[in-house]
């Protein structure tokens, strides 16, 4: 799993997008040709505080971690965090990150 790191791989998946939405997160899934999956999340301040926008990205690598099973390859991901996501308790949260990924 690679990160997406940069303003011009977010850009490329905003661009050319499949839109996948769930009560707590967006998926914008691109497509491409290399055999990997990068990842990448964006969590607004609509969400939260720092603390609750971090305490967010931490839960949503350590679902990443506990399911490798589930990365799809060819794949870029971006992973947009919706506000009811910091309130949600962590077994919602990974309810839904498992139902949103069978989809792809």
């Amino acid at each position: 799993m690679l990160s997406i790191t940069s303003e011009r791989e977010y850009q490329s998946v905003y661009k050319k997008n499949i839109k996948t939405e769930g009560n707590l997160f967006v998926f914008l899934k691109r497509k491409i040709p290399e055999d990997y999956f990068a990842v990448g999340f964006v969590v607004s301040k609509k969400v939260g505080n720092a603390v609750i926008r971090n305490k967010v990205k931490r839960r949503i690598r350590a679902f990443l971690r506990e399911h490798e099973d589930l990365h799809p390859t060819g794949v870029k991901l971006v992973i947009i965090a919706k506000p009811e996501a910091g309130t949600a308790i962590w077994q919602k949260i990974k309810d839904e990150l498992i139902q949103l990924f069978e989809t792809i």
